[in-house]
């Protein structure tokens, strides 16, 4: 009775397999960057689409125009001799235009897209998505954008981010949304910073020095790097040297829910310096202390400065309201925002010089 039963259950997977929806690489059309541009009568949307013909693959560039967004996947459709499949999506981009219109349409159809992964980054440009996407077809890599993003999360300055965390700061009480800022540079394209949004609408950017900042608050800043300024004790003109960041910890604690708030801001960070000026000796235990003062007083006033920018531009990308929130019964997110300019932060930055480089 059991083998009769195992075999049952055997006969019955092959067939589901069997009867599985397969799709073959070469007779369809994977779409793998978006862009969205705001246009008179609606929207402008642009597509990577990577065809793979009898082992290679060539890159192609579909625009379409639109009312909605809605109307997009149709319109590309009558431009496609194969199917248009969208499970291979990983980058979109906003052109500024449309981002500060608002791009929540575009996010919540991504997340209900059954094939699409939340894994997919999202980015600003600082013109139309299509000038940006123009030359990265040149680039021949549908996943340039994708892959510039993911190296500058592990190796650079940029917080985590992908379509995942986008939705959880928009949804998030007290929360709001960040994304990588692109720009053209001599004809290559550059991550200029963040974008900050309020709501879903883009408000204000900062540089890639401020974004390193934003990913020391919000976590691990493995591998970010910046220029601190320093001057020795004799010069008029001071000098600037490399700090790159090993790894760091932040605490942010409550110290009172307000109105208005107060927060203590705590961070540690192991680094390691390059390309110091010439008269700075680091095997001087007195003047590694003193670097390690230097740039302690610098991530301590760059932070605060950092946030008294947002706060003047009522975004609030560290989620300092979501950190009150946590702390308190009767937080309400309009009254936060009525006082959120005034909300106080103490910053207090400790850090160690753990590499000097093999020179030193």
């Amino acid at each position: 009775m059991e083998l009769r039963t195992t075999f049952l259950f055997i006969v019955l997977i092959t067939l589901m397999t069997a009867c599985g929806n397969q799709k073959i690489v070469n007779s369809i059309k994977l779409v793998q960057t978006v862009g969205y541009d705001a246009v008179e009568n609606g929207v402008r949307n642009a597509a990577l689409i990577a065809n793979y013909e009898e082992g290679k693959s060539k890159l192609e560039f579909f625009v379409t125009e639109s009312n909605t967004i809605y109307d997009s996947s149709p319109r590309l459709r009558t431009k496609l001799d194969f199917p248009n499949e969208y499970g291979q999506v990983r980058m979109t981009l906003f052109g500024e235009t449309y981002a500060r219109k608002g791009i929540k349409i575009v996010t919540d159809t991504m997340m209900r897209h059954p094939v699409i992964s939340s894994r997919m980054h999202l980015g600003v440009a600082d013109r139309d998505a299509l000038e940006i996407l123009n030359v990265t077809e040149n680039k021949r890599d549908p996943y340039f954008l994708f892959d510039m993003i993911e190296n500058n999360i592990r190796n650079g300055n940029l917080p985590m981010t992908n379509l995942h965390v986008t939705v959880f700061n928009f949804y998030g009480e007290g929360r709001d949304v960040f994304l990588p800022y692109f720009t053209v540079e001599r004809g290559e394209i550059k991550i200029d910073g963040l974008a900050l949004f309020k709501g879903d609408q883009f408000k204000t950017k900062i540089s890639i020095r401020d974004a390193f900042l934003l990913k020391m608050l919000l976590g691990n800043s493995k591998n970010g790097s910046v220029m601190v300024p320093v001057k020795g004790p004799k010069q008029e003109r001071g000098d600037y040297f490399l700090m790159n960041s090993i790894g760091s910890k932040s605490r942010l604690k409550v110290i009172s829910v307000g109105p208005p708030a107060s927060v203590s801001i705590q961070l540690k960070v192991d680094a390691s310096v390059r390309d110091v000026p010439e008269w700075m000796d680091l095997t001087s235990e007195d003047q590694l202390a003193s670097l390690e003062k230097r740039m302690e007083d610098y991530f301590e006033n760059e932070i605060q400065n950092l946030i008294s920018f947002c706060k003047r531009n009522n975004v609030d990308p560290v989620g300092f309201g979501d950190l009150i929130r946590s702390r308190s019964y009767q937080w309400e997110a309009r009254d936060f925002e009525d006082h959120y300019e005034a909300l106080k932060t103490t910053v207090s930055v400790k850090v160690i010089i753990v590499q000097t480089g093999a020179g030193q």
